[in-house]
């Protein structure tokens, strides 16, 4: 399954495995042959995964770089760029890395998986070919659905096992990704508040405000909403639309606009100091806890969420 000759192109596979003692006979060889071959290796998992992974890994564990994957990935959007961090320090000269990223578990939140799951798609967009990336990508077979697995296979080339590799024959490359930016999200309810763009940054904020309060959000956390809306707000273009509502679990603040996003990266690359911040995203992707967007016909839908 892994060996020390170095890779020279972008590798994405889905790593399928069982239970914790899986896990680590598939992940084990795969970090030891890195570090062996001289490879920087990033290792961005659950703590429940990374933690009898260092300890097996004994000394050669100081050379690998461990992320907390339920850090990174709370908002799925910043993992691309957590990995093009880690391209950008050790990628230099075409030297070969290594990385295994878990985004995608049993008991993630309904909203969190289907985020992960377009990040796992648009990680096939977000690497150049010839980037000698190699990144593993596990899914605990036992405990995610059927569903869950056969959107694996859809978003990467490659499933491998312990004991074998094998070819997607689902895989759906730039036309998978285009499917689920343009999958609408749910109309909001027919009580949502809202009002219509462009407004004044006091009124946005008001109503954002006044919903934060109303869902027993804390100060730090509702001004952190806030300056996100305010900054989308500034950038949507007349005609659009801003609703608030509450649900059991989460505040949502929701943008729609006429005018549709072209770019399903947007919000997941990091602007140069001289840049604009296109539609406000990526400040939204790192104030709050998630976001969605979508472009389809009919235009563009941005939705903050906030855990409550």
């Amino acid at each position: 399954m892994t060996g020390h000759r170095p890779h020279r192109s972008y590798r994405h596979e889905a790593f399928l495995y069982r239970d914790a003692e899986d896990f680590l006979d598939g992940a084990l060889p795969f970090v030891r042959d890195g570090v062996a071959a001289g490879q920087p290796v990033m290792v961005a998992v659950r703590k429940s995964r990374s933690d009898p992974l260092r300890e097996a890994l004994g000394a050669d564990a100081t050379d690998v770089h461990f992320v907390d994957m339920a850090e990174l990935g709370l908002n799925p959007a910043r993992i691309i760029p957590g990995w093009r961090r880690f391209l950008d320090e050790h990628c230099g000269d075409a030297q070969p890395v290594r990385g295994i990223g878990e985004p995608v578990w049993w008991d993630r939140r309904p909203h969190e998986i289907t985020e992960a799951q377009l990040h796992e798609a648009l990680l096939n967009l977000a690497v150049d070919p010839d980037t000698p990336l190699w990144l593993r990508c596990p899914y605990e077979v036992g405990t995610l659905t059927g569903e869950q697995l056969a959107e694996a296979a859809r978003s990467h080339p490659v499933l491998v096992e312990t004991g074998g590799y094998a070819g997607s024959h689902s895989y759906g490359g730039r036309q998978h990704v285009d499917d689920l930016f343009a999958a609408d999200l749910p109309r909001p309810p027919a009580a949502a508040d809202g009002v219509a763009l462009p407004a004044e940054p006091a009124d946005v904020a008001r109503l954002v405000t006044r919903h934060a309060a109303a869902a027993d959000l804390d100060s730090e956390r509702t001004w952190a909403l806030s300056l996100a809306v305010r900054e989308v707000a500034a950038a949507t273009p007349a005609g659009g639309t801003l609703q608030v509502w509450a649900e059991p679990s989460a505040l949502i603040c929701e943008f729609r606009d006429p005018e549709p996003l072209s770019d399903p990266m947007t919000g997941r690359r990091r602007p140069g100091a001289a840049e604009p911040d296109p539609r406000g995203l990526w400040l939204a992707n790192q104030m709050c806890d998630l976001v969605q967007v979508r472009a389809t016909p009919d235009g563009t839908t941005v939705r903050i969420v906030t855990w409550r």
